[in-house]
């Protein structure tokens, strides 16, 4: 049967094709548009193996940031206006020339027929289609580029750990843990899953890291998956923090220790410890970053954090620090306004025993996304005294300050340089509520 079916394919293919009804009513466009080969794309290969999306400008430094600040303060000048004359003068905290980023994340390219041969790529910004060779990132840790070369010949002499590669992501701290988390094309499971574990585990002892092979759905760890940082805030001391393979952290270190020191120093000088104490609400807490270094200058703290991962993180780091004045809610910032203005009950909230309503919150703390503050976020944050914003987008910043300056003064500004040689800048406000 198999032989006769196979006879029969044959003779069929034989034949003449019937020519489609519709060929003849094909607009004339169809008919005579002209197919053109498939794009090749090829690697571009830049002197000393840094393109320019990679490059560090410290002889453009200066220029660059003060460019950055001004933009911040004319967009701030604009937003309290109508309300207020003059800004405070800006603080403002530089970065390290190179060797900041304590992350990475490269594209894997194998060129031409040579399955081994591996490449790190990245894309210039605005064009994602040209592949350019990275063998060194002058931006990132010093530890991120020992690992570079090292680790892709590991991947390139085991077929299992770089067939149907897509990217690898590097993770490193100033302690000198370092993580890379590898994803593939290809599904991580059965014996592949056995053999990709084994050849990982010889590679990561052999590096002196940790190792994440991420599929569709499949996650497999070796070593662990979260490293732990140290960052020395003025004021409060050292900080430890487990930082999760695959969620946020802050990209660059020293100047996050800016950020936590000037945050400690901008609650602190609120008076929350000086009147009998009262009560921080944070929202966005993520993995505890802030929350761990401000805790102490309050009688309590209720954080929140939509994230279930994140809010296991978050009350891990606390107790690594000994923290024991704070509850971590799992809500959004939207969910957190419903439960503070007694329209809902949450059992997320009951189940840990946290009463909202018990709370003495007269400073509000925030971090949060691109997008900012919402209006009903707005809103809440117009009923605090205080409200200490740390900000990665200066419009959205400008847009909220310029709701809540109706009812606060900003009375500290604060720039901090977390992306140098880009348009991006983190900022900082304290804003006060007028008598």
């Amino acid at each position: 049967m198999l032989v006769a079916a196979a006879a029969r394919l044959r003779s069929t293919r034989s034949l003449p094709r019937a020519r489609p009804l519709t060929m003849g009513r094909r607009s004339r466009a169809a008919r005579n548009r002209v197919l053109t080969p498939r794009e090749v794309v090829t690697l571009q290969r830049t002197p000393g193996g840094v393109p320019e999306v990679a490059r560090c400008h410290p002889e453009e430094y200066d220029a660059q940031l003060r460019a950055k600040v001004q933009q911040l303060e004319s967009q701030l000048a604009s937003a309290v206006g109508a309300h207020q004359t003059t800004l405070p003068p800006t603080e403002t905290f530089e970065s390290e020339r190179s060797h900041f980023r304590m992350r990475a994340s490269f594209a894997m390219w194998r060129e031409g027929r040579d399955p081994t041969t591996l490449h790190y790529v990245m894309y210039e910004r605005g064009d994602s289609k040209t592949p350019h060779e990275v063998t060194s990132f002058p931006m990132g840790s010093r530890r991120i580029n020992e690992l570079m070369t090292p680790l892709r010949d590991g991947l390139a002499a085991e077929l299992v750990l770089h067939e149907r590669i897509g990217d690898a992501r590097f993770l490193t701290t100033t302690t000198g843990d370092a993580l890379v988390a590898l994803t593939y094309n290809v599904p991580l499971d059965g014996a592949r899953a056995d053999a990709w574990v084994a050849a990982a585990t010889e590679l990561a002892a052999r590096l002196g890291i940790q190792i994440v092979g991420r599929s569709r759905g499949i996650k497999l760890v070796v070593g662990g998956e979260t490293v732990t940082e140290v960052l020395q805030v003025e004021g409060r001391g050292a900080c430890t923090y487990a930082q999760l393979e695959g969620a946020f952290t802050q990209p660059n270190a020293k100047v996050c220790e800016a950020m936590l020191t000037w945050a400690h120093g901008a609650t602190a000088a609120l008076g929350a410890a000086g009147d009998g104490g009262h009560d921080l609400c944070e929202l966005y807490c993520g993995n505890g970053c802030f929350t761990i270094a401000l805790a102490p200058t309050f009688r309590r703290v209720l954080a929140t954090e939509l994230s279930k991962a994140s809010v296991d993180l978050a009350e891990r780091n606390l107790a690594t620090n000994g923290v024991d004045n704070v509850a971590v809610g799992r809500l959004s910032a939207e969910e957190f306004v419903e439960a503070h203005t007694g329209g809902r009950r949450f059992h997320r909230l009951d189940s840990k025993g946290i009463d909202v309503g018990s709370y003495d919150m007269r400073t509000l703390f925030v971090d949060p996304p691109r997008a900012g503050l919402d209006a009903t976020c707005r809103e809440l944050a117009a009923t605090f005294d205080h409200v200490v914003y740390v900000s990665c987008n200066p419009e959205t910043l400008a847009r909220d300050v310029a709701e809540l300056s109706a009812t606060h003064e900003v009375t500290r500004l604060a720039a901090f340089d977390q992306f140098p040689y880009t348009p991006h800048l983190e900022s900082g406000v304290v804003l006060v509520r007028r008598d």
